[in-house]
């Protein structure tokens, strides 16, 4: 198990983030989103197109344990409150692709709710995926289902042509596992936004964002 020396992690939280650079499935019309989550046993992959403010289309890549999920996917803004120093948002996401498990490919079905509100000094955010396979091979059957909730707080204010931070704490349950807590620093400068963390049990995190 990789661990993030202390130096390191006094070093990160030394860092500075502003509102533009959250990692939303749907962006503005015609942007194209790289996101990539990863850490120890999982790393998922997230590229989206948007042709609309309010509509995406994307294409999840998703490697825990022993299971691939490829499935491609529609984003849909919901809801978004825009106030005067900050904004709220709920999107809705579904699909249907492929689960490569068991030396098998199955047919499966995807289904994601995220809501966010943020302002340029914090941010909180809960997210629920879940795949679900529809076969009736119950010995076989791989559901993963994974609720992340977020809270961040940025240190300082920044512009956006300036390096921006967050300091972020992340709860993570997934399946019948114990929750599990990472710390990040997240940095963001113009269209590339990248997150270092580490779990309390010492594992690694590193996420990456980029709007083109």
């Amino acid at each position: 198990m990789t661990k993030i020396p202390s130096i390191l992690l006094v070093m990160f939280m030394l860092a500075g983030f502003a509102l533009q650079a959250e990692a939303h499935p749907v962006s503005y019309a015609g942007a194209v989103s790289l996101m990539s989550y990863n850490r120890e046993n999982e790393n998922d992959v997230l590229l989206t197109y948007s042709f609309t403010r309010s509509l995406a289309v994307g294409l999840t890549y998703l490697k825990v344990e022993d299971a691939e999920y490829t499935v491609p996917r529609l984003n849909y803004l919901v809801q978004r409150w825009n106030n005067e120093d900050s904004q709220g948002n709920i999107y809705f996401s579904a699909g249907y692709g492929t689960d490569r498990s068991f030396e098998e490919i199955k047919p499966v079905s995807f289904g994601s709710v995220e809501a966010d509100w943020e302002s340029r000094r914090y941010y909180t955010s809960i997210q629920y995926n879940k795949f679900f396979r529809s076969d009736s091979d119950a010995i076989k059957r791989v559901d993963f289902e994974h609720i992340k909730a977020r809270a961040g707080l940025a240190p300082y204010l920044a512009e956006f042509n300036e390096l921006n931070a967050w300091l972020i704490v992340q709860f993570d349950k997934m399946n019948d596992r114990p929750v599990e807590t990472t710390q990040f620093i997240r940095l963001f400068y113009k269209n590339v936004l990248v997150e270092l963390g580490a779990t309390f049990g010492g594992g690694w995190a590193f996420n990456y964002m980029v709007h083109f």
